[in-house]
């Protein structure tokens, strides 16, 4: 069994019986199901011809956001300047759909526009459209709240607006412009991005950091919100590239402490994938190398790699305070499917 029959066999023993997929089977904190997570999951699981559990995770979603309906109707009526991140909906659910009753900094407003992404891509449409209601439902609260300040998609920096959140917004109600036959918001967001979240020709990270941030890719892989010949694309690939790229792994941001500020598996398959769509095969194929390499024996893929660590002093307080770095993370495998496949030519 190689690399890629593994890692669809390891989402496939993760998925719970309600259709969510764990984060993480083997690490405290990510016994929940994210939306973020999920959505490129079952995208990739879609990818590969795994249809019924790409559905199962969707009907899941749809599920869980229904039973929000009263929460997101209530802010709906809200003024826009009395909303903050803590009238936002949640980020990551317990298996079953229902909330978990903690402190996670759950203001974070990605995870569903990037699940409408996913709703978008699924090839049933007759499934996909007979959920007009709830669609209908997560695009006017995202249309409402995407402005407002919230965590970044790595669940940080609680008072920023975040590119790669609006990105994953943008694309959420690019898909849903689609679905239902109307138009959205998705780009007075990308001209809101154009006009304050740029600099020297490219991206950044967030309105309190400059610099770049390795998810910034998914501007053109997998959102496809901008093509390969745009020069913001090619500024930040090449700015990703010579700050957080390190053999052929990607770091998240230049001032990341998480288990010291490894190399993640996930966003060096997402670069692999921009390689690829902008014809460098072989940056993709190094890529790829890499995330084998660091495949452990039983071909479980790790969150990240703590090689040429950006902060060595803060690895060993996160191994004290949460233990081993995830591992496997459901997401390092769906992006790996995805970077494989797109070298294998299957897509």
């Amino acid at each position: 069994m190689n690399l890629l029959e593994r890692s669809v066999a390891i989402i496939k023993e993760n998925q719970s019986s309600h259709g969510s997929y764990v984060a993480s089977p083997n690490f405290s904190q990510y016994s929940y199901s994210w939306f973020r997570d999920g959505a490129f999951i079952a995208d990739a699981m879609n990818l590969v011809g795994e249809r019924e559990s790409a559905m199962s995770f969707l009907e899941w979603g749809i599920r869980t956001i229904a039973a929000q309906r009263t929460s997101i109707e209530k802010l709906l009526l809200m003024d826009l300047k009395d909303i903050t991140h803590r009238d936002l909906l949640p980020t990551r659910y317990l298996l079953n759909g229902r909330l978990a009753l903690d402190n996670w900094p759950n203001g974070q407003s990605d995870g569903y526009g990037t699940f409408l992404w996913a709703l978008g891509n699924f090839p049933d449409m007759e499934f996909v459209r007979g959920q007009r209601s709830t669609i209908e439902l997560i695009t006017e609260y995202l249309e409402k709240i995407w402005q407002i300040r919230c965590f970044d998609v790595w669940e940080e920096n609680a008072d920023g607006l975040h590119t790669s959140t609006l990105l994953s917004i943008a694309a959420g109600l690019k898909a849903s412009e689609s679905l239902l036959e109307r138009t959205t918001l998705w780009r007075e967001i990308i001209d809101f991005i154009l006009r304050n979240l740029t600099i020297n020709g490219r991206f950044i990270k967030s309105t309190l950091n400059r610099g770049v941030d390795g998810s910034l890719c998914w501007a053109f892989y997998p959102f496809n919100l901008f093509g390969k010949e745009e020069p913001l694309v090619i500024n930040t690939l090449t700015e990703i590239e010579r700050v957080l790229l390190f053999e052929g792994g990607s770091k998240r941001y230049e001032l990341d402490t998480y288990f010291g500020g490894g190399s993640w598996i996930l966003l060096s398959a997402y670069l692999g994938q921009c390689y690829l769509g902008m014809d460098q095969r072989e940056k993709a194929l190094s890529i790829k190398a890499w995330i084998e390499r660091h495949a452990k024996p039983n071909g479980e893929l790790p969150e990240q790699v703590p090689e040429h660590l950006l902060k060595d002093n803060m690895y060993r307080p996160w191994i004290d305070k949460w233990g081993e770095i995830a591992c496997p993370l459901l997401w390092s495998h769906a992006a790996y499917v995805t970077l494989a496949v797109g070298l294998a030519g299957l897509e």
